[in-house]
């Protein structure tokens, strides 16, 4: 098997969906966390998930992880995942119905 090139990843999208795909990449390697919220980046660089998808022993846990709200800083990734803003209800599951599936703001109003 050939070798691979070292990767770099960068994800894009710190919420639900990623910012526990961060977490878990950056037990193993350096991870750039990207999210257009300053306020976000500020909370969990403090070690803080207000979304309680990850515990905030977790996060300190991950030696990998470099949180920013500046895209320029994902220039140094060579692999790019984009996690997407994905409606879910109180018990953390997404809708099935595709009505749902609206524009932000009419979430969840089937």
């Amino acid at each position: 098997m050939p070798a691979t090139p070292e990767l770099h990843p960068g994800i894009i999208g710190l919420g639900h969906v990623g910012l526990p795909l961060t977490v878990e990449f950056a037990r193993q390697r350096v991870v750039v966390g990207f999210d257009i919220s300053a306020e976000r980046i500020e909370a969990l660089r403090a070690g803080h998930d207000a979304t309680l998808e990850v515990d905030d022993t977790e996060s300190r846990e991950a030696a990998g992880l470099r949180y920013t709200p500046d895209a320029a800083d994902l220039a140094a990734c060579n692999v790019y995942i984009v996690t997407v803003p994905t409606p879910i209800d109180a018990h953390k599951r997404p809708p099935t119905c595709a009505r749902c599936w609206g524009p932000p703001g009419t979430w969840g109003e089937c």
